[in-house]
C-alpha cells in the first residue's frame, strides 16, 4: 500500500474559517469541501509545508501556527488504495485575499454557525469535531 503524507491547516479569519474545493481529478474526497493543505515534499519540515501549500492552493501567508496533532486514513488515491497520514494545523489570516489556483476549484469563507451546514471530508469532520467546531 502506498503512503502519503498531508499537512492541512483550519485558517480563520475572525468568525470563519477557509475551506476549498479540490481541482483534481483522482484525488481524496471528490465534491467535497476541504481544509488547505497537501504533500509534504522531500527535505521540507511539516510547518514549511503548510506555508508552501497554503501560498500555493489560497494565495495567501498565515501566523500563529499550531500543530494541533494527526490522524489517518485508507481510500483510493489517484487510482491506488493509499494510507493518508494528516499532520493537522490551526493558523489565522496574516496577510492575502484567499482565491482559488490550479489545485483549487473554489474557495469559501465559512461562517463558524454554518459549519455544521457544509459538504466537508470526513478527515476534515473528524478534525472539525477535534476542535469542538462540530458536534
Amino acid at each position: 500500500m502506498k503512503t502519503r503524507t498531508i499537512v492541512a491547516c483550519l485558517i480563520n479569519k475572525g468568525n470563519e474559517y477557509l475551506f476549498i474545493k479540490q481541482n483534481k481529478k483522482g484525488g481524496a474526497y471528490p465534491d467535497t469541501l476541504h481544509i488547505p493543505g497537501g504533500g509534504l515534499e522531500e527535505n521540507e519540515t511539516p510547518d514549511e509545508a503548510i506555508i508552501r501549500e497554503v501560498e500555493e492552493e489560497v494565495g495567501i501567508t498565515i501566523k500563529n501556527l499550531i500543530g494541533i496533532g494527526f490522524d489517518w486514513d485508507i481510500l483510493p488515491y489517484k487510482g491506488e488504495e493509499t494510507l493518508l497520514i494528516f499532520l493537522q494545523y490551526t493558523a489565522e489570516l496574516d496577510q492575502g485575499e484567499a482565491k482559488p489556483s490550479s489545485d483549487a476549484k473554489s474557495v469559501s469563507w465559512i461562517n463558524k454557525a454554518d459549519l455544521a451546514l457544509a459538504n466537508h471530508n470526513p478527515a476534515s469532520v473528524k478534525f472539525l469535531k477535534r476542535l469542538g467546531l462540530l458536534p
